[in-house]
């Protein structure tokens, strides 16, 4: 996993920066969390389940993590100021 230089985190997540970043680098489960990635075109982002990142069988090194919220509306609201801060969508 790739952590985007600038990460956008969800109110909630923002609170548990560190224990979520110490389980995404140890690869532990965590319920609730999930991780933002950029999507093909024409969709913007798309919304994983950090357990999706557990499958040995899915090459997850490689992918930029964009966002992070803990919960799915936590991660939807995160989602919202993503869309609102792009320079490219919001003129």
């Amino acid at each position: 996993m790739i952590f985007a230089e600038n990460l956008f985190w969800g109110r909630h997540a923002s609170e548990r920066k560190k224990y979520i970043l110490d389980n995404l680098k140890k690869k532990h489960f965590q319920p609730g969390t999930y991780l933002i990635v950029e999507a093909k075109s024409p969709n913007l982002y798309e919304i994983y389940n950090q357990a999706m990142f557990l499958n040995p069988r899915l090459d997850t090194e490689h992918v930029e993590i964009l966002g992070i919220g803990y919960g799915y509306k936590d991660t939807l609201d995160c989602v919202t100021r993503m869309i609102l801060s792009r320079d490219d969508i919001t003129k």
